[in-house]
């Protein structure tokens, strides 16, 4: 959809400049372009009057399906992609001999036109929804196991819902499709394998990459007066675009934590994400830096800090996670998810029980109680997810898919 703005944008961005680095030809296709980078294609240049009509009408569809269809509150982000227009031959266009898909939501990618792409498919999922009804993140359901219907997230669920009917339609129409997956994480690899749409094709685990360049331990107490934050208190940040208002990203169990922690422990709490300046009621002062939009900036601010948490309930592998801890800062989180791939227990901070605000308490206790060697925590991270790494992981994928064509 976009090469900036989000977790899914950002590490496709960064893995295709990491590609092009390596010396591989990469293009990116974007609806909307955020960069200036010019080997990144906004997909309005591409397409013709008649097909730029085309596409508004279907996203004008899309939109008016999904108000027809309204989820309970906390479902989170739905794309339908039920609606055609041509992007296949726009894709086509490029002659590439890999087509690297990612987030491909919002009718970006309509599912009907992955069949019209001639050259062999990469999907490097970033949540869940190449393998649901409609939904980013299933929650606790696992009706995508077998197929969709009577989905949780709607408000007026039924056997034949909307949820049925997009699974059925990815299922249709990608049956046949010889696809090769590439998630995140481990996690989201057994949700994919066991799913009845894509889960018989080959797989590949590969993490997002992340640049040593920018994301690395700064001083902390500059970065502490660049943002105005106390020189002499322990600091806790959390991070979510949206603020704390999306409830999969957990907030709730960070603020029940805080009332747990020991007066002893003289620590405060900073937020960044929000574009607008939220009602925040917790045990400890807030401190809100908004949203910021360049990566030197997120450097300092993880640099400033003594501890990341991000208690999401599920997560794909998480870019904040990866960025603080290259940044040298420790991290809590909940265990089950993409975090476990990147937080050794009580290694690089503390993974606490699922949804266990108790336990979310005493592994930022803990963490706060050591000292850690920011160069250690970033040597680890970099190890799995430095972008030479990653990019090299993708390129020998790319090539065996190449060989096996001809």
């Amino acid at each position: 959809m976009s090469d900036g703005g989000g977790g899914a944008a950002m590490g496709a961005y960064r893995l295709h400049r990491g590609l092009r680095q390596a010396g591989v030809e990469s293009e990116m296709l974007v609806l909307r372009k955020v960069t200036e980078d010019p080997s990144v294609h906004r997909l309005a240049d591409r397409l013709n009057r008649w097909e730029r009509a085309q596409r508004r009408l279907a996203e004008g569809r899309h939109q008016r399906r999904l108000r027809d269809n309204p989820r309970a509150p906390g479902s989170g982000h739905w794309s339908l992609n039920l609606f055609n227009y041509p992007i296949a031959s726009v894709i086509n266009s490029f002659g590439s001999d890999i087509v690297n898909l990612h987030w491909v939501g919002d009718n970006f990618l309509p599912i009907a036109q992955m069949a019209g792409i001639r050259a062999p498919i990469v999907w490097t999922l970033r949540d869940m929804w190449a393998f649901s009804g409609g939904c980013h993140y299933a929650g606790e359901c696992l009706q995508y196991r077998a197929h969709c219907g009577d989905c949780p997230q709607l408000v007026a669920p039924s056997a034949n819902d909307i949820s049925a009917r997009v699974h059925f339609s990815k299922r249709r129409a990608w049956s046949s499709l010889p696809l090769t997956i590439v998630t995140i994480s481990e996690w989201l690899a057994d949700c994919a394998r066991s799913s009845s749409i894509i889960g018989d094709r080959r797989f590949e685990v590969i993490g997002n990459p992340i640049d040593p360049g920018v994301f690395k331990p700064l001083d902390r107490e500059a970065s502490r007066r660049a943002f105005n934050l106390p020189l002499d208190k322990l600091l806790i940040l959390f991070g979510a675009i949206g603020g704390t208002s999306d409830r999969r990203k957990g907030f709730s169990y960070l603020a029940e934590a805080l009332t747990m922690l020991p007066n002893d422990v003289q620590s405060e709490l900073v937020l960044f994400g929000s574009a607008r300046q939220e009602k925040i009621d917790v045990s400890r002062p807030v401190h809100q830096v908004g949203r910021l939009h360049d990566e030197v900036s997120l450097s300092a601010l993880y640099s400033a800090c003594d501890v990341y948490v991000l208690p999401t309930t599920q997560e794909a592998l998480g870019k904040t996670l990866m960025e603080a801890l290259a940044c040298g800062t420790p991290c809590v989180a909940f265990a089950g998810t993409g975090p476990d791939d990147m937080i050794g227990h009580q290694q690089d901070g503390y993974l606490a029980r699922m949804k266990d605000s108790a336990d979310l308490a005493a592994g930022i206790k803990w963490t706060l109680s050591h000292s850690w060697p920011r160069e250690d925590l970033q040597t680890r991270i970099l190890d799995k997810y430095g972008v030479e790494r990653i990019s090299e992981r993708y390129v020998k994928l790319y090539e065996s898919l190449v060989d096996g064509s001809r």
